[in-house]
């Protein structure tokens, strides 16, 4: 359970869960329903830990040069990569069935795009470009967006707006971990 924990990267998860019932929390009218925010926070805990876990499987000799991510279960040996693209995948599809059934179809779009890009886009980009920030951000800005569609069932000014701060966010986010974190990515080849 742990080592699923930890390939999911749950409390990373629950950080982006947060912003998205945050986003929810905008745009919802009237009475707040628990039931609402309980399934947001099930299919984001799944989409973001299937992102996580993809990202742990492409990145899987990577994390064994840099000792913040040296423990973790791929690179140990304690889980297999088919293990976790399994995992990943019923934890995708099934995050993403959610905000879609539960929510409406326009969340499950957007919480697929943000899966696709962070795992597809990002975690390979990361080695080439610094770029790769700046794309990068556009998943890790997601989230609050989504929680406003899955409340409101579009795209509209606010869900825009929460974007964009959360976008801008992500740099100086990411430029304090790289900061504190250099030399562990300068061993691994990540540009920065």
């Amino acid at each position: 359970i742990k080592d699923y924990a930890m390939l999911a990267k749950f409390r990373l998860s629950f950080l982006v869960v947060f912003s998205a019932v945050i986003g929810y929390v905008f745009g919802v009218t009237g009475f707040y329903n628990i039931s609402g925010v309980l399934w947001l926070a099930l299919g984001g805990i799944l989409v973001t830990g299937a992102s996580n876990a993809i990202n742990q499987v492409i990145e899987k000799d990577i994390d064994r040069l840099m000792t913040r991510t040296q423990n973790r279960p791929l690179p140990t040996g304690r889980m297999n990569a088919l293990e976790a693209i399994v995992a990943a995948g019923v934890m995708g599809i099934s995050g993403i069935l959610i905000l879609t059934i539960y929510f409406n179809p326009t969340a499950g779009v957007l919480a697929a795009i943000s899966l696709l890009s962070y795992a597809f886009v990002y975690t390979p980009l990361k080695r080439v470009s610094s770029i790769a920030v700046f794309v990068g951000a556009i998943p890790g800005a997601l989230p609050p967006a989504i929680g406003y569609v899955c409340a409101t069932g579009k795209i509209d000014f606010i869900a825009v707006l929460l974007f964009c701060i959360q976008f801008i966010w992500q740099f100086p986010h990411f430029w304090a971990i790289a900061w504190v974190q250099h030399d562990d990515y300068k061993k691994a080849g990540i540009m920065l």
